[in-house]
């Protein structure tokens, strides 16, 4: 038992310290930190670019587009009424 707590805590010891003196990159000295650095001279992106779903749905392909589909089978719809909007007197509340 005392042989894998000496493990484990060498071990941690170890990972800790790599970490604690890993060097930080310093962006400031980068090319494009300078002030006269012209960004639309940069490249575009290639690679893993995202593509843009469609924001049109295909309603062809539902239960409801085909020629079998009861409509009338639907449950209707609850219809909900908005509660009417009361206004909070604030002379009555104490500031805390």
């Amino acid at each position: 038992m005392k042989m894998l707590t000496s493990v484990t805590l060498s071990a941690l010891l170890v990972f800790a310290s790599a970490s604690a003196f890993a060097e930080k990159p310093d962006f400031s000295k980068t090319n494009a930190a300078k002030a006269s650095y012209d960004f639309s001279q940069n490249k575009p992106a290639t690679g893993n670019q995202l593509q843009r779903g469609s924001s049109q749905h295909d309603f062809s392909k539902t239960l409801a587009a085909t020629s079998q589909y009861d409509f009338s089978k639907n449950r209707s719809a609850v219809e909900t009424k908005p509660k009417p909007s009361t206004q909070h007197d604030f002379s009555k509340t104490a500031a805390f």
